[in-house]
């Protein structure tokens, strides 16, 4: 088959999602592919640099401002689609990816982290904003510690090992974080919309 970088990059990166990066060679991804590993390396120099481009693609899959920026939607319909694309990523991810990324390729490790926190504290911040002009957030609300709080919220939920000791599902867990968090910063206004929203949300 025809393959080009743009292809090998996205369907690797499924598989290293999928099974973890340490577990997928290179002749695992050409097999998968139904190539040649030579093919494979006429696109990328090497493991490494396939790690990186990875690191990259989804960097980009993380980033909400493109996602929601045409669609006509307040800021808690924004909130609720945002959390959507989010928690599906979160889920995606096997706990292996992160442990491989972290001990066998810190560069890439220290990029993807980066990456993630910068998409996050952004587009949270910018949201907030926007939250609090329309009416549907609280004005009093501190938004850099709103933001790095959420930060801290997402990345918690990808090294806790609580789950199993309390039988709870994390896709659980990240349904009432985001009602909580919600709750949190709504004003009186917000939450009334999300009432309104919250039978389409919960299904």
């Amino acid at each position: 088959m025809d393959l080009n970088l743009e292809q090998l990059v996205n369907q690797s990166l499924k598989l290293y999602l999928k099974f973890g990066i340490r577990s997928v060679s290179m002749d695992d991804i050409a097999r998968k592919l139904t190539i040649s590993k030579k093919t494979v390396y006429q696109l990328v120099k090497d493991k490494d640099d396939l790690v990186t481009r990875c690191i990259e693609l989804i960097s980009t899959q993380m980033d909400m401002s493109q996602l929601a920026k045409n669609i006509n939607m307040n800021m808690i319909e924004k909130h609720i689609h945002i959390y959507k694309h989010i928690s599906r990523i979160i889920m995606e991810i096997n706990p292996s990816f992160e442990y491989d990324l972290k001990k066998y390729y810190p560069m890439q490790f220290k990029l993807f982290i980066n990456n993630r926190r910068d998409h996050i504290f952004n587009e949270m911040q910018a949201d907030l904003v926007q939250g609090i002009e329309e009416g549907y957030f609280r004005k009093d609300i501190d938004i850099k510690k709103v933001s790095i709080l959420n930060i801290l919220r997402i990345e918690s939920l990808k090294t806790t090992d609580i789950l199993e000791k309390y039988n709870m599902r994390l896709i659980d867990l990240i349904d009432e974080l985001f009602v909580y968090h919600l709750h949190a910063i709504a004003s009186p206004m917000g939450l009334i919309e999300f009432e309104k929203l919250q039978k389409p949300f919960k299904n």
